[in-house]
Formats: C-alpha cells, sequence, structure tokens
C-alpha cells in the first residue's frame, strides 16, 4: 500500500508539468520562478535576484535562503525548461517529505492508521497543489519533517553526531522559512521536558545549538537586510517578522478564523473528511500519544503567532498543520471503521478522493488573462521595451506591487502599476515606460467571478484609460481581456 500511495502522489502531482505558472498563488510562483531564471544569468554565485517589476531599474531582492532556487537551477541546466524543473523538484521534495513521514508514523500510530493517514497526505488538495508548485514548500515539509524525525531519534538514543544533525537541519529550516519551522522548536522542548525536566533546558550542547542558530539567523537577516532595505523590495526583516505576527487585536476578530477553518476545511481535510479527523482528536484524548500531542500543540501555537499576512490570508501557510491532520485522520479513520467488512473501506477511501477533487480544481484553475496579455507583449513588442502593467482584472493584482507575473512571462522590463505605489515611480513608469497593458475584468456571471463573490472579493470595476491617454499613450492593440496602448 505504501508504494502504490507514493507513486500515485508522484503521478497526481505530475498532471500538471507542463502547465504554466498562472494557476494558484502566481504571484509567489511567478516571483521564485523570476529569481531563479535571473541568479541562472547571473555569473557567479548570488543569493539575491533583480526585482522585476520596477522596470529597467537595476536594484536587487532576497526572499529566503535560496536552496529551492539553486536546486530548480542544477535541474533546469539539465532538461533546459525553466518551467518544467522548478515542478520536477517540488515532487521529487514532495517524495522525500512523504518517506520521512513514515517513521514518524510508526511512532504515533498503529498500523492500521499509518495508510489513512498516507492517504490523506497523498490527495489533500493543499499537498498536491504545493507539492508540484514553483516554490519551496515542499523542501520546507522536507526540513520540517526531518527536524522533528532527528527530535524524535535524539529522544530515544542521544548522541552528539544526532544533536548536530537536529540542530543543522531546524537552522536551515528557519533560514528557509522560520514562520513554517519555528514552531516545531516546542517538541523539542517538550521532549525534554520530558527527559530531564527544566534543567535539561540548560544542558551545554542545548545552549550551544541555540547561541549559533540565534547567530545564524541574525546574520542572515543583517543579510537580506543589507539587499532588501530599499524603496522597492520587501523592507527590513524586523518589518517583515511583525508583519506575519500582525496585531494583537487580530486574533479577537471572527473572519480570520474563518479563513483558516476554510482553507483546512476545503484543502486539507474537505467534506465528510473532517468527521474522521474529529473522532482522532477523541481517540487521542482517550488514548494520548505524547509525540503527536505536542505537535499539536505546537501546531496551534504556529496559528496563535504568526496571525498577520499568513495562514488567514495565503493557503500555504496551512501546510504546517497538513501532517497533524492527516495522523487525527488515520486515527479517526480506524476507529470508524473497526470491525467493518473490507468494502466499506474501499467506499471510505473512494469518498476520501472524490471529497479533494473539488479543491484540486479550485486550485489548478489559470489566469489567462494576465498570460495572454505578457504573451502578446512578448510576440508584439521589441526586446528591451518597457512596459507599463496595471493588472485591473483582479483586485488582489491591483493592489499588489511586487508582481512578477507578467515580466516572467513577457521577459521585457515591467513597471507594476498598483494601488500602493509611490509617487515619484508612477511618474518614473509614465515617463520611461514605452508600452502600456491594462486588464480587464473578467464579465459578471462567469465561474471565477461567482467564487469571488463568495469569498467576498467582488469583480473590480472596469478601470479608466483616460490618465494613459492623458501622458501621451494612445491605443494600440486590444484583446478580450486587455489592453494595450504605445506612447505617441
Amino acid at each position: 500500500m505504501f508504494w502504490l500511495l507514493l507513486a500515485c502522489g508522484i503521478v497526481l502531482r505530475s498532471i500538471a508539468l507542463t502547465q504554466p505558472l498562472v494557476d494558484a498563488h502566481l504571484l509567489r510562483q511567478c516571483q521564485t520562478a523570476a529569481a531563479v531564471r535571473d541568479m541562472a544569468a547571473t555569473p557567479g554565485f548570488s543569493l539575491s535576484s533583480h526585482i522585476p517589476w520596477i522596470g529597467d531599474h537595476d536594484q536587487s531582492y532576497v526572499q529566503e535562503l535560496p536552496i529551492y532556487n539553486f536546486l530548480a537551477m542544477g535541474v533546469s541546466a539539465a532538461t533546459g525548461n525553466l518551467t518544467l524543473s522548478g515542478k520536477l523538484v517540488s515532487i521529487l521534495l514532495w517524495a522525500v517529505s512523504f518517506l520521512l513521514l513514515q517513521p514518524i508514523w510508526r511512532r504515533i500510530l498503529q498500523a492500521p492508521a499509518i495508510p489513512w493517514a498516507n492517504l490523506l497526505f497523498v490527495v489533500a488538495p493543499l499537498g498536491v497543489f504545493f507539492g508540484q508548485a514553483f516554490m519551496p514548500e515542499t523542501l520546507v515539509q522536507v526540513l520540517a519533517f526531518g527536524f522533528v524525525l532527528l527530535l524524535v531519534r535524539h529522544d530515544e538514543s542521544p548522541t552528539l553526531p544526532r544533536w548536530v544533525a537536529c540542530a543543522a537541519v531546524g537552522l536551515v529550516g528557519l533560514l528557509v522559512k522560520a514562520p513554517e519551522i519555528a514552531h516545531l522548536y516546542l517538541i523539542l522542548v517538550a521532549l525534554i521536558l520530558r527527559r530531564s525536566g527544566w534543567r535539561g533546558l540548560f544542558q551545554p550542547r542545548l545552549v550551544v545549538a541555540g547561541l549559533l542558530s540565534a547567530a545564524g539567523v541574525f546574520a542572515w537577516g543583517k543579510y537580506m537586510n543589507s539587499v532588501n532595505v530599499n524603496a522597492h523590495a520587501f523592507g527590513s526583516t524586523e518589518a517583515n517578522i511583525a508583519g506575519f505576527i500582525g496585531p494583537l487585536s487580530g486574533r479577537f476578530h471572527l473572519k480570520p478564523w474563518l479563513m483558516i477553518a476554510m482553507y483546512l476545511g476545503a484543502f486539507v481535510a474537505p467534506g465528510p473528511v473532517i468527521l474522521a479527523v474529529v473522532q482522532g482528536i477523541r481517540g487521542l484524548i482517550a488514548r494520548p500519544v505524547f509525540l503527536l500531542g505536542a505537535w499539536l500543540g505546537a501546531t496551534a501555537f504556529f496559528y496563535v503567532l504568526w496571525f498577520g499576512g499568513t495562514a488567514a490570508v495565503q493557503s500555504y501557510y496551512n501546510l504546517p498543520a497538513l501532517a497533524p491532520i492527516c495522523a487525527l485522520f488515520g486515527i479517526g479513520m480506524t476507529s470508524l471503521l473497526a470491525h467493518r467488512s473490507r468494502n466499506l473501506g474501499i467506499i471510505a477511501a473512494i469518498l476520501v478522493v472524490a471529497c479533494a477533487v473539488p479543491g484540486w480544481v479550485y486550485l489548478f484553475r489559470q489566469d489567462r488573462t494576465i498570460l495572454a496579455a505578457a504573451q502578446w507583449a512578448r510576440d508584439h513588442t521589441e526586446p528591451g521595451s518597457v512596459i507599463l502593467v496595471h493588472a485591473a482584472h483582479r483586485a488582489d493584482m491591483a493592489d499588489y506591487g511586487a508582481n512578477a507575473v507578467f515580466p516572467f512571462y513577457a521577459q521585457r522590463p515591467t513597471f507594476i502599476w498598483a494601488n500602493s505605489m509611490p509617487a515619484p515611480m508612477r511618474e518614473e513608469a509614465l515617463a520611461r515606460s514605452r508600452y502600456a497593458v491594462v486588464t480587464m475584468p473578467l464579465p459578471e456571471g462567469t465561474i471565477a467571478t461567482a467564487i469571488r463573490k463568495l469569498r467576498g472579493m467582488p469583480n473590480p470595476p472596469r478601470p479608466s484609460v483616460e490618465w494613459l491617454v492623458e501622458r501621451g499613450f494612445a491605443p494600440f492593440a486590444e484583446d478580450a481581456g486587455f489592453v494595450v496602448f504605445r506612447r505617441q
């Protein structure tokens, strides 16, 4: 069953191998892909990349320790296809994370529960999509599961090499994506307290590792600040952390918690699957498992701590909950199907897969408007032409200046015109651009607009283009989803 599920998981994540990066979280995917392409074209060993959304300005930015980027660069050198290479790296890393889960399962689940936990881990929409997305999420999963496994093995048989490996993996995880790794250190604290009490927290090896990890994080933060503290990147590390944490008052509002519940209910435990998860919670209470309890407690802390632009805003920040929920699902299904016929188990498995299908469809839906506009620009404008882009067909794009989708596919210097764009940059964009592209909202009545309305995101109004005409641009071309202007 294990090998069958592993094979099914790889096949399922390979279906979209040749698709462009314009499905869910296309903004983040194209940021990563654009960074990889720029790093590959830059001589030497670079940890940063040029910002693609500020026209012909030459400034750089860095998002995380680019291990994933380097892996994608290596595979791209062999395949010659950047998009394919990033997806292949994600799928390979997902398979590694699946393998790392198995020894963890054996320590927290009874044998009959493991196939069920694996099944949900394989088909959960969030895992399927980000198991092939051009993003470092599967790398983060590998580091998270590796860290948990090393913690357990060190707790079972403490040795210095195991502790060094554990500390090293934890530090790398913090440098790649601290919000999705930091909470796992609570598992370490729980294991130490169980074994040695409070005195165990002051062991020399623990203190040394803590100091070295803090120094590593501090040094990396300083480097990120040296690159990112400019008018066009993402600001300081301290400001970003504050943004991830968010204001204390936000935790007392209902809407963010409802959004988290929606993400978990739609993309992790969809439909009736949640009933088995609830049954798993009851089973864990009746028969506690220390490691799983500590993992769930750490995950709860993750949600309470990082309450800014994380799990309530971006679906991929709910990935830390995927494995613990899969474990609860395994416990719950074992309980619900105890002494039931084998046929009922097969029907239940089919139902689990069927419940995941709507989530797959939603996450893999594509934004063809921005892709068509970018492809038109690549095919009909001169190389090096500076283009101003106002992505008005989606509210999230209209408000977001760090949009790398158009420049990645158009391969032209691009100014992204966003509501948050500083006034001096607006003047530069209008003065330096030869072309301007404005994408138009989808017509009312489409499935996409209906979904947005359900999420409280009404279709944006058709934008005015008079401001472009007033600044010397004239209509040049038009398509169903966008209008192109050229400077007279």
